[in-house]
């Protein structure tokens, strides 16, 4: 007999688990570097994946800070300039990104941005464009252990609209739209993707859905915005840009403005 597609709310196979308390808690496992008093701990953070961001946060003054907790290991920061952080190098994916924001809450931070790269699933959007993610189907696996089961995630509207703010004072040109978040990057199929861009989907990522629902359980704010890298529609095949200096202005313009909003 042929096995049903699993349903949302047969996920996660402990019933009611959202409502539990955990047995693993963020403060217990980073306890040392909690007592450490020479540790910056900003209230805001960007998380990060591109490569490109290391020279782009070194073009702004910041410099690298090592001596936090792995996997991140190290915060970007500016001299005299205790209100923002960034961490980046983590690895993609929602469970690692799970981890890190955890973490990042634990120390105390509440307001985040999530910055990177995505694929893009709606003809609009092209490689570099900046896309600002109003909510993201959750296709991955963290996100159904935080909160109940649910078809989309949403991020911190007040912080998404002070960022798109930020964005339209500077001209920068984007786009609103929902995102498809997906754990397993070799299985995103023709069909889904098709489907989901026909139900409004603009763009593919790995974090944003886990990156909400975290953010969602512990009442802190999170916006996610991408830059164009690649495309899995574009005619008969997946391709990627062959202009990265596109994608690159595009990820600093967005780097810029998560700056300004979360220093504002």
């Amino acid at each position: 007999m042929a096995c049903s597609a699993l349903s949302a709310s047969n996920f996660p196979q402990y019933a009611g688990k959202h409502a539990l308390t955990s047995l693993l808690r963020p403060e217990a496992v980073i306890a040392r570097f909690l007592d450490d008093a020479s540790l910056t701990r900003p209230p805001a953070i960007i998380l990060g994946y591109a490569g490109a961001l290391v020279g782009l946060l070194r073009e702004r003054g910041f410099t690298r800070r090592e001596g936090y907790p792995s996997p991140w290991r190290a915060m970007w920061l500016r001299d005299g300039d205790d209100r923002l952080g960034v961490v980046e190098g983590f690895g993609f994916g929602a469970p690692g990104a799970a981890i890190v924001l955890e973490e990042l809450i634990a120390f105390g931070a509440t307001r985040f941005i999530n910055l990177g790269y995505a694929g893009a699933l709606a003809s609009e959007v092209s490689f570099g464009d900046l896309v600002l993610c109003t909510r993201a189907l959750r296709d991955e696996g963290v996100s159904h252990h935080y909160v109940a089961p649910a078809r989309y995630a949403h991020p911190s509207p007040a912080l998404s609209a002070s960022l798109a703010d930020t964005l339209t004072a500077h001209g920068r040109a984007f786009v609103r739209g929902s995102n498809w978040t997906v754990d397993a990057l070799y299985r995103e199929t023709r069909e889904e993707a098709e489907g989901y861009r026909d139900e409004g989907v603009v763009s593919v990522d790995m974090e944003a859905a886990a990156l909400f629902a975290i953010a969602e359980t512990y009442g802190v704010d999170v916006a996610s915005l991408f830059a164009i890298s690649d495309h899995l529609l574009a005619g008969d095949s997946w391709k990627m840009t062959h202009d990265w200096s596109r994608v690159r202005q595009g990820l600093a313009h967005g780097l810029d403005a998560a700056i300004e909003t979360l220093t504002r």
